[in-house]
């Protein structure tokens, strides 16, 4: 995968600045069509943040479909994305985008038969989950810290445990560099208006 680091800063940027409610759904918590601008979306789940933000971040717009299952089948499929450790490599600071998945665990009952709801649906010990990793922070839409605010950036040591599966998806040449700048223009712009 190509990155445009310029790109890639300025999305994760705008989701992170945004009051983007995080909400899992269905088809509720992504973005359709791809092109919408971040000021038009309302919610996001884990999945929808990282297809869009790769599609925004990409030099060639890709489309990673969402769902965090199928994100995974098709990151693991592709030879170009190698496996990953996250204990070594998460917190590096090498400018290279990583992506996380949590597997979704089936709550079982004593005899290890799937719990059921009324509606049929199995019971879940544990969601699945999917993020990004770049230089020792994570990029992820999620409900930790409450709903009302999905988008957020932890250290990525918050993940350590939830990381089942890890893979390398490519560079962002001069990210750390472009997200810095990003951010002094941002602290100085109040200062603008004393010169």
């Amino acid at each position: 995968m190509q990155f445009d680091a310029n790109k890639l800063v300025t999305v994760l940027d705008k989701l992170l600045s945004s009051s983007i409610r995080y909400e899992m759904r269905g088809m509720v918590g992504k973005v359709r069509p791809l092109t919408r601008r971040v000021s038009d979306i309302r919610q996001l789940d884990c999945s929808g943040f990282v297809e869009y933000v790769i599609y925004h971040g990409t030099t060639d717009n890709v489309n990673l479909p969402s769902g965090s299952v199928t994100q995974r089948s098709k990151i693991a499929s592709d030879a170009s994305h190698t496996v990953a450790d996250y204990l070594k490599e998460a917190e590096l600071r090498d400018d290279i985008v990583r992506i996380g998945f949590r597997d979704t665990i089936a709550k079982r009952d004593e005899t290890g038969a799937v719990m059921r709801d009324s509606a049929g649906n199995s019971l879940k010990d544990q969601v699945g989950h999917v993020w990004l990793v770049i230089n020792g922070s994570t990029y992820e839409s999620t409900s930790k810290g409450g709903r009302g605010k999905g988008p957020k950036s932890l250290k990525w040591d918050e993940r350590k445990s939830d990381a089942d599966h890890f893979y390398k998806l490519g560079a962002a040449p001069g990210f750390g560099r472009i997200q810095l700048g990003h951010w002094l223009e941002r602290e100085l712009e109040p200062l603008t208006s004393l010169f």
